[in-house]
C-alpha cells in the first residue's frame, strides 16, 4: 500500500506543478480558460455516477475535445482544482 501512496501523492505533485504552470502561462485567463474543462469533468462525474479520475478517463478515451492541442494540460489543470476543492478545502 505504502507504494500505491507515493505513486499518489506524485501524481498529485505532478497535477500541481502543471496547474502552476498554465496559471504562469495564462495570467489573468487561467479562471475563464480553465473553467470549461471543469465543467466538463463535472458533467461526466454526475452523467455516469463516477469520481474525478474515472471521469478523465472516460473523457480521455471518448471524447475527441482531449485530442486538441493544450487540452491534455487544461484538463489535468482542472482535475487538480477539483481534486482539492473537494479533499482540502
Amino acid at each position: 500500500m505504502k507504494a500505491q501512496e507515493n505513486k499518489t501523492f506524485r501524481n498529485l505533485l505532478v497535477l500541481q506543478q502543471t496547474r502552476e504552470a498554465v496559471k504562469i502561462q495564462l495570467k489573468e485567463k487561467y479562471t475563464e480558460t480553465v473553467t470549461p474543462f471543469i465543467d466538463i469533468i463535472i458533467q461526466v462525474m454526475k452523467a455516469n455516477d463516477i469520481n474525478e479520475f474515472d471521469a478523465i478517463q472516460k473523457i480521455k478515451s471518448e471524447l475527441s475535445i482531449y485530442k486538441k492541442p493544450g487540452s491534455e494540460l487544461l484538463f489535468s489543470t482542472a482535475l487538480i482544482e477539483i481534486v482539492e476543492g473537494k479533499h482540502f478545502e
